[in-house]
């Protein structure tokens, strides 16, 4: 199926169809935001392509269960820190916070399927590890081969000429072989991978509160780490300090505010609203992500707004 573009982040985070999401630009280059989904006979699949170093702050559909299958070459992307790689697949659990970070183009693939479909149902080792999986988002281990039909599988059931049925067959049919021949991931191994999830999905839980004005102290405090395991939780999930992070996000509120406010409040205002000082940096910085400057935000979304 044809992709449909979007021209800027905000846009493609509305469109995307498996989770309440928030995107975040991570550098300055055109979008190139595409996506597109598609039912296939009771399981959805979509499709996305970006061009930009970008994360995703969102939440797993609350009645799917979502199989999230980046690009087969070797991207660097993560999903809650952990590293995607030819041989992983990302698990996104109905309702649960993630994190997904690509640190450069991305092409993506997800299946969501109905937590009421006869997949999960019965009690055939498929179904028993389908509902294991769907108690938190995490990486899992999967013969790369596998990995690799299970995507292809998704991608031919979205096009034209393949009926909605015989989509449907392939990709279970697919999942179920993965399933088969997978290799368990030994959490014993290296980082303890076990517990991001977890800290990721506290993290998320504390940004989207809207009473709680989140500073650094405040995330350490929510997590109940240290400082230490904060700055290494952050730079494994997110890509950089918790307080390079906390800025990236008061930017782009700032960017939302001036995007989609009709009344007259000031650029420097609005700033100060979100809590990031405005000055000749704070415009600068704003203008190496959005490639304009707030005041030509506002005008090219709002042409007849003249604040003061």
């Amino acid at each position: 199926m044809k992709l449909q573009h979007f021209e800027s982040f905000d846009s493609y985070a509305a469109a995307l169809f498996h989770a309440d999401v928030r995107v975040f630009l991570l550098g300055s280059k055109d979008g190139g935001w595409r996506t597109g989904h598609l039912d296939v006979d009771g399981i959805d699949v979509q499709r996305g392509v970006t061009r930009v170093p970008n994360l995703c702050e969102a939440a797993g559909w609350a009645t799917h269960l979502t199989l999230l299958l980046p690009e087969p070459t070797p991207a660097q992307a993560w999903l809650n820190g952990v590293p995607f790689s030819q041989d992983s697949m990302g698990v996104l659990a109905p309702g649960k916070g993630f994190v997904f970070r690509a640190a450069g183009p991305n092409d993506w693939v997800s299946i969501a399927l109905p937590l009421a479909s006869d997949l999960l149902m019965d009690d055939s080792f498929a179904s028993q590890t389908l509902r294991r999986w769907a108690s938190a988002a995490d990486m899992v281990k999967a013969d790369p081969l596998q990995v690799a039909a299970l995507r292809e599988a998704a991608l031919l059931s979205m096009a034209p000429a393949c009926p909605p049925a015989l989509g449907r067959r392939l990709v279970e049919q697919r999942l179920r072989n993965l399933i088969a021949n997978r290799v368990p991931h030994d959490k014993n191994k290296g980082r303890p991978s076990l517990r991001l999830p977890q800290l990721c999905e506290l993290a998320l839980a504390i940004f989207r509160d809207p009473q709680q004005a989140v500073h650094v102290d405040e995330l350490r405090k929510g997590l109940k780490i240290s400082e230490r395991s904060l700055r290494d939780v952050f730079q494994a999930c997110f890509g950089m300090s918790p307080g390079h992070y906390l800025a990236l996000r008061k930017l782009h509120d700032v960017y939302l505010a001036l995007a989609n406010s009709t009344n007259q409040q000031t650029v420097s205002d609005c700033f100060f609203q979100h809590g990031y000082p405005y000055s000749t940096y704070a415009a600068a910085r704003y203008h190496d992500l959005f490639l304009e400057t707030p005041s030509e935000t506002r005008r090219r979304l709002h042409p007849h707004s003249h604040p003061a």
